[in-house]
């Protein structure tokens, strides 16, 4: 069901507050994911990273990496942030990941994630700062 997730996010797009990166290989759309900052002041100075993926096909040849490194670029350079979150599915690797850029975990919600019946995931709670 991703596209009434992606009109929804369209629909909410903004340079100051919200944004989509996608990335290509071969004219084919490869990757996502959406950067959100809320306004209220006291976490102006943040953004949250939604719906960051890959096609599975193309896993391991750079393109979570090309995102990962853009969306720091854009956060910083262009929206004036200073930290970046996400919470990420255990038990994938994706500590590991985002581990080697940078990003430190700062907590889990054991069984956040409910895969199927039976197959309960933690949701790690990552940050980058600085950026």
């Amino acid at each position: 069901m991703v596209a009434p997730t992606l009109v929804r996010i369209i629909d909410l797009l903004s340079p100051d507050t919200n944004r989509l990166l996608t990335a290509t290989l071969d004219g084919e759309l490869a990757g996502w994911l959406n950067l959100r900052r809320d306004r209220f002041e006291l976490i102006a100075h943040w953004g949250t990273l939604h719906h960051v993926q890959t096609r599975t096909a193309v896993r391991g040849r750079g393109i979570g990496l090309a995102l990962m490194n853009e969306v720091r670029r854009i956060a910083r350079d262009e929206m004036g942030l200073e930290q970046l979150h996400l919470a990420a599915r255990g038990d994938v690797g994706l500590e590991d990941f985002y581990g080697r850029l940078g990003w430190k975990e700062v907590g889990r919600w054991p069984g956040a994630l409910r895969l199927a019946p039976g197959d309960d995931r933690d949701e790690i709670l990552m940050i980058l700062a600085p950026l």
